[in-house]
């Protein structure tokens, strides 16, 4: 084997006693050479490193409570629903306010004018016998006059429109003392309602052409009443020439 030097073992002693390991003795100590060197004995045990103690869990805060509704929303909640069969009620609604809208608003110009209204009666009852123009016919002429010549008071004309020649209690008719059995016969027309009687014998009056059938004519302003409803027949009462000729009220009645 080769032989270490001298000078190297020494400065390996030295190296190993500067970092604490220990080394061999110098030359000429007295230690035993036999003994145990330092860092031959044995390694010290470390000391225990102590247990972590477990972490103490933080119990989080429970929420704050939901802060109270407000009245009017716990009242909504509280209110009762629509039930399901008032959905098409208020679907309705807006076709049942366009047709009250409508029954508000007047009517057109001249549906609810007596004069236009008595000329429809007359067109339907009247002008086959009369002519359209009250010029006469099958019927006695009403134009240029005639008729307010015989009728000059008009409750004494709607009372003949009404009882007619058949059952009017006079021989003669009228002012003009016309026969009543004359000229054709004149039927009665208990069919006819007050209102229309007055509207027809408003525009009778109207062909004969010489009078003021407006309702600015005082004459007429029963008439024009008779003719909105406003009065009856025998409200109005009956013309002198009538009570002559012995026609009654219950006669007016139809």
């Amino acid at each position: 084997m080769t032989e270490i030097p001298e000078h190297l073992l020494k400065r390996s002693r030295e190296r190993r006693a500067a970092m604490g390991r220990g080394g061999d003795a110098p030359e000429g100590d007295s230690t035993d050479s036999g003994a145990a060197s330092p860092s031959d004995a044995a390694p010290v045990p470390a000391a225990a490193t102590p247990a972590t103690a477990p972490a103490a869990t933080v119990e989080e805060a429970p929420p704050p409570p939901p802060a109270p509704e407000p009245a009017y929303i716990q009242a909504a909640k509280r209110r009762k629903r629509v039930p399901y069969w008032a959905t098409a009620v208020l679907a309705a609604l807006p076709l049942w306010g366009y047709v009250y809208v409508r029954t508000l608003e007047p009517p057109p110009a001249g549906e609810d004018d007596p004069l236009v209204l008595g000329a429809e009666v007359y067109a339907a009852n009247c002008q086959s016998c009369h002519g359209a123009t009250g010029g006469g016919g099958a019927g006695a002429q009403l134009s240029d006059g005639e008729v307010t010549a015989n009728w000059p008071d008009w409750r004494d004309q709607a009372a003949w429109v009404r009882i007619g020649s058949a059952d009017y209690p006079a021989a003669t008719h009228g002012a003009l003392g016309k026969p009543t059995g004359g000229l054709g016969t004149m039927p009665g027309w208990p069919t006819l309602t007050d209102q229309q009687i007055a509207e027809v014998v408003l525009h009778e009056r109207e062909l004969a052409g010489d009078e003021d059938v407006t309702e600015a004519n005082p004459d007429l302003a029963d008439l024009y009443a008779v003719a909105r409803g406003e009065k009856t027949l025998v409200e109005a009462g009956l013309g002198p020439l009538s009570e002559q000729a012995g026609v009654t009220e219950a006669d007016l009645g139809g």
